[in-house]
C-alpha cells in the first residue's frame, strides 16, 4: 500500500531537479503521474516517464510552456481525459531569471521571470481547481524558495516571483479551504543543474572566470565538516549540509498525503538555510 494509492498527480517542470524527484516519489507511492516540461515529449518520457512506469505507475508526458494559458488549459484537460481526475497539483516550474541590477535589465526579462515562476502557478490552479472543487478534495503544492523570504542581490525578478508564490499560497488556501482543498508551499534547497546556472550567471555579472567542475563537485562530494544549519556556524568552520531534490520530494509527499489533511497555508523550509 502506497501513501498515494489511487491518486492522480500533475507535476510541472518535471524534466529535472525537484520536479523530477517529486514525480518519481509520487509514482513510488502509488499515484498516476502526469508530468510536463518544455523538453520534447520523447526526451521527457525517456528520463521521467520510464522511471514512473518502472515504479509501477501510469504516466502521461507533455511538452508544455506553463506560462501560456491555452497550453496549461490543454495540459489539465489531457490529464483529466487520461486519468479521470486530478487530485494533486504540484507547481514546480521555475527559471533563474537574469542576474542583473534593475537598471540594467529589460522589461521583457522581468516579465518572463514572473510569467514562468508566478503566472504558471496561477494558471495551473485556475484550471485544476474546478475539478478539485467538484470533488471537494484536493492538494496544491507550490514551489517557492529560501529567496521567497529574504533578498537575493542582483536577482530582483526571481526574488519577487518567489515571494509572490508565498502570498498566492496563503490567500488561495483561505479561499479553497471550504472545499477541503489544502494549499501549501515548499522552500527547497538547490539542485545541481540550477546551482550551475546560478553560479555561472554570478560569475558573468562579476566578470570573473567560472569553474563548472568545482560547482558540480560541491553537490557530489561528501563534506565531512558539513552540518545542518551550517550556514549559521560558518565562523566555526562548518559548511551547510543543505537539502536537495530528494528532501523536497519527501516534503511534497507528506503534503500530498492524508497525514497533512489539516495543514494548509504553510511554507516549509528545507535544509535549514532559512528558519522563518
Amino acid at each position: 500500500m502506497g501513501r498515494l494509492d489511487g491518486r492522480v498527480a500533475l507535476v510541472t517542470g518535471a524534466g529535472r531537479g525537484h520536479g523530477k524527484a517529486v514525480a518519481i516519489r509520487f509514482a513510488e507511492e502509488g499515484a498516476a503521474v502526469a508530468v510536463c516540461d518544455i523538453l520534447p515529449v520523447d526526451e521527457l518520457d525517456g528520463s521521467v516517464g520510464e522511471r514512473i512506469r518502472a515504479a509501477g505507475a501510469e504516466s502521461l508526458c507533455s511538452q508544455t510552456d506553463v506560462s501560456k494559458e491555452e497550453q496549461v488549459r490543454k495540459l489539465v484537460q489531457q490529464t483529466i481525459d487520461r486519468f479521470g481526475t486530478i487530485d494533486i497539483l504540484v507547481n514546480v516550474v521555475g527559471i533563474a531569471g537574469p542576474t542583473k541590477d534593475v537598471w540594467q535589465m529589460s522589461l521583457e526579462e522581468w516579465r518572463e521571470t514572473l510569467a514562468v515562476n508566478l503566472d504558471s502557478a496561477f494558471l495551473g490552479c485556475k484550471y485544476a481547481l474546478p475539478e478539485m472543487i467538484r470533488k471537494r478534495r484536493g492538494r496544491v503544492i507550490n514551489f517557492s524558495s529560501g529567496t521567497g523570504k529574504q533578498p537575493l542581490s542582483h536577482r530582483t525578478p526571481y526574488a519577487t516571483s518567489k515571494m509572490g508564490i508565498l502570498g498566492f499560497t496563503r490567500t488561495l488556501a483561505a479561499d479553497v479551504g471550504r472545499y477541503n482543498i489544502t494549499v501549501n508551499a515548499i522552500c527547497p534547497g538547490s539542485h545541481e543543474e540550477r546551482g550551475v546556472e546560478l553560479e555561472r550567471a554570478r560569475a558573468e555579472y562579476r566578470e570573473e572566470p567560472f569553474d563548472e567542475e568545482a560547482v558540480r563537485n560541491r553537490y557530489r562530494e561528501p563534506r565531512p565538516n558539513a552540518v545542518l544549519a551550517g550556514r549559521w556556524c560558518g565562523d566555526e568552520g562548518f559548511v551547510e549540509k543543505g537539502a536537495g531534490s530528494e528532501e523536497a520530494a519527501a516534503i511534497a509527499l507528506f503534503l500530498a498525503s492524508d497525514d497533512a489533511a489539516s495543514m494548509t497555508g504553510q511554507d516549509i523550509n528545507s535544509g535549514g538555510w532559512v528558519m522563518w
